[in-house]
């Protein structure tokens, strides 16, 4: 049985991954997201003092968001981001010597694969979620085949998912999706245009829901 965390994952449906190489930028693109509200945010090891950003949004908004951290790597950074509060871990690849730590302090933990057999380790390893990534390297097809030998694995292609074809993969048997770069419009976000980026995003969140 899904526990209550990731039950909630999987009916936000729309996981922004926030990939900034500023602070500031990935608390502006969060705050944009869960306005619009996205139920969880995944933000990436690789933005500048990540743990400080993921400590100010808990302080902004408690447990109403799944806060996540992606493309770690290992179990050390891992044990970082757990001791700083985040709900659910995600690596690129298949590092399940991340996935005992994070059963262990209760939370989630989504493991990077592509091919049938890292499929298998991960669930082997008991990993929550399989992150199909990159998704757009076999598209929606890949992750169909996936689907038909792995037809109880919670999958969520991650990488090249769009609004326009996020609906693509879910119909191919994903749980929930990522969505990268493209859910902020390039122009809008440089120029801090709220009230557009805001009206976009939220688009894409009713559209996932199948409400737009």
């Amino acid at each position: 049985m899904p526990t209550p965390l990731l039950t909630t994952l999987i009916q936000t449906r729309v996981v922004p991954v926030l990939r900034y190489t500023d602070a500031d930028q990935a608390l502006y693109a969060a705050d944009i997201a869960i306005r619009a509200g996205f139920e969880a945010i995944e933000l990436t090891w690789t933005i500048p003092d990540v743990l400080n950003v993921l400590q100010t949004l808990r302080q902004q908004h408690g447990s109403a968001v799944l806060l996540g951290v992606g493309t770690l790597m290992d179990a050390a950074q891992a044990d970082a981001v757990l001791k700083a509060g985040a709900d659910f871990l995600v690596s690129p690849g298949l590092a399940t010597d991340m996935i005992p730590p994070t059963h262990e302090a209760g939370k989630l933990c989504l493991v990077g694969a592509f091919t049938p057999s890292e499929v298998m380790a991960a669930t082997r390893a008991k990993a929550d979620v399989v992150k199909i990534f990159p998704a757009d390297t076999g598209g929606p097809a890949h992750l169909a085949a996936l689907r038909a030998v792995f037809p109880h694995a919670v999958f969520c292609p991650t990488g090249g998912i769009s609004a326009g074809n996020m609906h693509d993969y879910l119909r191919a048997g994903a749980n929930f999706v990522g969505i990268g770069s493209s859910l902020y419009d390039k122009k809008a976000f440089a120029a801090r245009d709220t009230d557009s980026l805001l009206a976009a995003v939220r688009q894409t969140r009713e559209v996932a829901h199948g409400r737009a």
